[in-house]
């Protein structure tokens, strides 16, 4: 097993949405670097399904089902001389998403969204709106902004994502004319600004779009990719 027979069966699911096949590879992936070119026993798969038990019943059953699939094209394809599979996973009815367990709890944001005066106040509707981190921040320009199309695109490691501009930030935040002044300024001037505007942290706002991006049942693979993250790995909890 490796990466290239991951992208050959994968290649062979043409109707999967693009996120879709994504999600297949890194879940593909990570179960391959969990077997590490050992034989693949039925004593892997147990100690791998294991592993998995950390993850929310959601999570589990979407990376057993994604795993099953590739291991029956191994078999079908000859590479795999024996058929196993994982335990099947069983979801409640409907499978619908929950509040995290681990005590937060989405928020009130509303009293933050009125005109824009001071640094602060755009610095945290461009974390509340688009779970940007302060460095991310500091990548921008005001050109970045496309305010006829509605999208802002967000450029990180050489890595490009196209974010939408709501509505509501857009009345607030297109009239300002010196946004570029605020993305020159140091980290801690950012954290200063944004400690005298809000009792959050910047971390604290992130995680209130992430729970918002929940809420209103964004996909855990589009909330990933929205967020710029490589794996959702860190977002299982929030879909418990």
């Amino acid at each position: 097993m490796n990466e290239k027979k991951i992208k050959d069966f994968i290649n062979t699911r043409q109707q999967l949405s693009e996120n879709t096949k994504l999600a297949y590879f890194y879940d593909l992936r990570a179960f391959i670097k969990f077997v590490d070119g050992k034989p693949l026993i039925q004593t892997i798969l147990n100690l791998f399904q294991l592993e998995l038990r950390t993850l929310a019943p959601a999570s589990q059953h979407r990376k057993v089902s994604t795993i099953n699939l590739f291991l029956k094209y191994l078999y079908k394809s000859g590479d795999l001389k024996q058929y196993y599979e994982l335990q099947a996973i069983t979801l409640q009815p409907h499978g619908k998403l929950s509040q995290p367990k681990q005590g937060v709890r989405i928020i009130d944001v509303a009293s933050y969204y009125h005109r824009i005066q001071k640094p602060g106040d755009l610095l945290v509707l461009l974390i509340l709106e688009f779970g940007l981190k302060p460095s991310e921040i500091q990548t921008l320009k005001w050109a970045d902004f496309n305010w006829d199309f509605k999208i802002l695109t967000v450029s990180d490691k050489g890595i490009k994502r196209i974010l939408p501009i709501r509505e509501r930030f857009s009345r607030l935040a297109r009239p300002i004319k010196n946004g570029d002044e605020l993305f020159t300024k140091s980290r801690q001037f950012l954290h200063y600004e944004l400690k005298k505007t809000t009792s959050l942290s910047s971390a604290s706002l992130r995680e209130q779009y992430i729970l918002q991006r929940v809420a209103e049942k964004m996909s855990i693979y589009k909330l990933a990719e929205s967020l710029g993250l490589k794996s959702i790995q860190t977002l299982d909890k929030y879909y418990r």
